[in-house]
C-alpha cells in the first residue's frame, strides 16, 4: 500500500480485495448465499458491534434459516423490506475489518461499500489523513498487500459528511432514490414507494420531508456561505 502523509485534511481511500483473496475472513461466507451485499448506512455501534442497513441480492433463499451459518460476517437483527431476491436489512458485521474502523476514531465507513461474488470486497474509507495512516498500518496485518488500494488527494473544505438518518427514513429515501423519485422527469411518486413499502402515501411523504431537511440542514452548515454581493 502507498505511503499517506499525516496531516488535519480529510481524505479518502478506496480498497478493493477480489473473493479468492479473501478468504481468510468471516465475511467470506456471505457471498455463498448472497451474490451482493451493499451498504446503505451505518447505524452506530451496538454491543461493541458495529450496525448499519445494508441491501442484499440473492437467488431466493430463506434469509432468517441461514443467518446462523453466517453469524461470523453477518448478524442479521431484522429484515426491514423484503421483495423478489432482494432485501434490506438491519445488522452488524462482526469482521476483523469493520471491528478495526470502529475504532478509529478519525475515520469512518462509507458508501459505495460492497461485497459480491463476482467483484469481491470494495469499501470506501473517509477520514483525516492521521486516522488513515493509522487505519492504514493496521489494515496490513489483515490484508494481503497485494490488494489494490486508492487513495485520495486531501479534502480539505470539500468534504460534506453524511448525517446519520433513522433506520426507517434511511431506507425509504434510499428506495426513493434508487426507484427514481429525485429524476427529472420523476420516474415514480410518493404512491409507487408506499405501495413498495406497504405504507401509507403520508406516512413515506413524512419519512421524505424529514430525511430531506436533515441532509439539507447538514450540507447548508458544512458548505462554506457565498453571500451574494451587494449591489449599488
Amino acid at each position: 500500500m502507498g505511503d499517506l502523509k499525516t496531516s488535519g485534511d480529510m481524505r479518502y481511500f478506496q480498497i478493493r480485495i477480489l473473493h479468492e483473496q479473501a478468504q481468510h475472513l468471516p465475511g467470506s461466507i456471505i457471498t455463498k448465499y448472497f451474490s451482493k451485499l451493499e451498504l446503505v448506512t451505518g447505524t452506530g455501534i451496538t454491543d461493541s458491534i458495529p450496525s448499519c442497513i445494508v441491501k442484499v441480492e440473492h437467488d431466493g433463499i430463506d434469509i432468517m434459516g441461514i443467518k446462523d451459518e453466517i453469524k461470523g460476517g453477518l448478524i442479521i437483527d431484522q429484515i426491514l423490506q423484503e421483495g423478489d431476491g432482494f432485501a434490506y436489512l438491519k445488522a452488524k458485521t462482526p469482521g476483523p475489518i469493520q471491528q478495526l474502523i470502529a475504532k478509529e476514531d478519525e475515520a469512518w465507513i462509507m458508501p459505495p461499500t460492497y461485497l459480491s461474488r463476482e467483484d469481491g470486497f470494495f469499501m470506501t474509507i473517509h477520514g483525516t489523513s492521521d486516522g488513515m495512516k493509522r487505519l492504514k498500518d493496521k489494515l496490513e496485518t489483515l490484508i494481503p498487500e497485494k490488494m489494490k488500494m486508492k487513495l485520495s488527494t486531501p479534502l480539505a473544505g470539500n468534504l460534506v459528511s453524511i448525517p446519520i438518518l433513522h433506520d426507517k427514513r434511511s431506507l425509504v429515501i434510499k428506495s426513493a432514490v434508487e426507484m427514481g423519485y429525485y429524476e427529472t422527469p420523476k420516474k415514480c411518486n410518493q404512491t409507487d414507494i408506499a405501495e413498495f413499502f406497504g405504507l401509507k402515501q403520508a406516512t413515506v411523504a413524512e419519512h421524505l420531508q424529514h430525511a430531506e431537511n436533515i441532509i439539507l440542514n447538514s450540507w447548508a452548515k458544512q458548505v462554506p456561505s457565498s453571500k451574494p454581493s451587494k449591489r449599488n
